[in-house]
């Protein structure tokens, strides 16, 4: 298994909604009202922010987004915790360095 220090990025890993809003929603021609649709959404405004990257993925939007793109519901969760766990290690590279590993 790799393990990876996100400490060491310079930026955080794609946010998901970039990867919705860049690679998903135009090869299926659709924008953020329409996927919303498609997803069984009455309201589009969860995806509309996930697209503008002002939300994160739920595990309910991950199920509806698998269930519409063919991708598996631990896709879109992988992204998003990959995501944060980048960005909060960037934040706090400081704090983290000063941690001394446990030796068992």
């Amino acid at each position: 298994m790799t393990v990876r220090d996100y400490t060491t990025f310079t930026a955080p890993l794609a946010h998901p909604g970039e990867i919705l809003r860049e690679d998903y929603l135009p090869a299926v021609n659709l924008f953020a009202g329409g996927l919303a649709k498609a997803m069984g959404l009455k309201d589009r405004s969860r995806i509309e922010l996930l697209v503008r990257e002002q939300r994160a993925v739920t595990a309910d939007t991950a199920l509806r987004l698998a269930k519409v793109f063919g991708a598996s519901p631990e896709f879109w969760m992988n992204l998003q915790a990959q995501h944060d766990l980048s960005r909060d290690a960037i934040a706090n590279r400081e704090a983290l360095s000063k941690i001394e590993p446990l030796v068992a």
